[in-house]
């Protein structure tokens, strides 16, 4: 795992924003501290106001939803889920199907409600029916444009980025990175990651076969007067 030099990224923002939404460090069923988290209530009003409501989930994430579909001719399915800070869906790329297994091929892509943040992730996954059973596997994940995944990689960051001004892509590499203390409260699993804080549980990042470039797009968080020294980067002040 890279760990950025903050003199030239600021990922500091994301850390930031969970911070404030998060009580980092309040272990569950140990406090009731947690519950009266003002970041805590703070996100349930956000999450409110753009998933349960009927009129603004849909002018914000189906109508969304329906626009990538129709554009690229692909099953396009919304996995919001309610209790999650994110917007979610997912490109049905392929799907091919031999006796009782299934192989699909989806590109998933999420928005943040904690801050103007996104990813992308493709899966490749088998699903095995067994006495009416599904038992599902990933064979790798795909974290930048690449082979058969790239056209609609980039295809969404466009997307999601003019529908979404100001929101930025997210890298493997940081949405994998732990974060000691976290306490998400959508589930009672112990999700600790910065994916996790932003967004949901619906891919397992802890898959060890990935394609592509982890730090995909993180020239986007390269601070303003950044120069590139002898292979290392350091930020100067502004001017005046």
């Amino acid at each position: 795992m890279q760990y950025f030099n903050p003199d030239m990224f600021d990922f500091g923002k994301v850390f930031d924003s969970i911070k404030h939404f998060y009580p980092i460090g309040v272990k569950k069923n140990e406090s009731r501290l947690d519950f009266s988290y003002p970041g805590f209530k703070e996100l349930e009003s956000i999450i409110i106001d753009n998933i349960h409501s009927v009129k603004h989930f849909e002018d914000r994430w189906s109508v969304f939803i329906r626009e990538i579909e129709a554009e690229f001719n692909k099953e396009t399915i919304g996995t919001t889920y309610g209790q999650a800070p994110s917007f979610s869906a997912f490109v049905l790329l392929e799907k091919s199907t031999f006796d009782n297994l299934t192989r699909t091929k989806e590109v998933h892509f999420f928005v943040s409600l904690v801050g103007p943040y996104y990813t992308i992730i493709g899966l490749d996954s088998n699903t095995v029916k067994i006495e009416e059973k599904n038992y599902r596997s990933t064979n790798y994940l795909v974290v930048s444009p690449e082979n058969e995944f790239a056209q609609i990689f980039r295809l969404l960051c466009d997307k999601i980025e003019t529908r979404f001004e100001g929101f930025r892509f997210i890298p493997i590499d940081l949405c994998r990175q732990v974060i000691d203390g976290l306490n998400v409260r959508y589930s009672a699993e112990n999700l600790n990651t910065v994916f996790h804080a932003l967004f949901n549980d619906h891919i397992d990042l802890a898959v060890n076969s990935t394609i592509g470039n982890e730090y995909y797009k993180s020239e986007d968080w390269i601070k303003e007067g950044s120069v590139d020294i002898s292979g290392g980067w350091t930020a100067y002040p502004p001017i005046g």
